[in-house]
């Protein structure tokens, strides 16, 4: 009997596990291997897929935290079935990732963000990604 419940435990703990990690993927587009996350040329690509596949059908992970220039960013891994690329996401409100700026990443990365919400802003400086909202995140 005993032997049955640590098999299932280590059974169930194992299934926790594979199911934090992302789904391996495979870069396609040329321009997200030759332009820096950062760069103009990256961001605006990346806003054309992401209103491409529309961002309900893309899933999210968190991957990093910096802080640039007095702005404090988020990068995220971004896929679907044909879409595997990272975002810089610049945070300004930090409702529901107070853990994240808390500890700046640390122990979230691979973390899904479940139901996250992008705005995107185009000014004559360019585009950026910028944090609205996500429903839960998945650690």
């Amino acid at each position: 009997m005993k032997l049955i419940v640590n098999v299932t435990s280590v059974g169930i703990l194992a299934l926790m596990l594979a199911s934090c990690d992302r789904p391996n993927c495979e870069n396609k587009n040329p321009i997200f291997d030759k332009y820096d996350v950062g760069s103009e040329r990256y961001k605006t690509e990346l806003v054309a897929q992401i209103k491409h596949y529309g961002q309900k059908n893309l899933k999210y992970w968190f991957d990093s935290y910096i802080k640039e220039n007095g702005n404090e960013y988020i990068i995220i891994n971004i896929q679907n079935d044909s879409l595997c690329a990272k975002g810089k996401v610049l945070v300004r409100n930090w409702n529901k990732l107070e853990g994240i700026k808390q500890t700046q990443g640390k122990g979230y990365r691979g973390a899904e963000l479940k139901g996250l919400v992008l705005d995107i802003e185009k000014d004559t400086n360019g585009v950026e990604l910028i944090y609205s909202d996500v429903k839960r995140i998945l650690d």
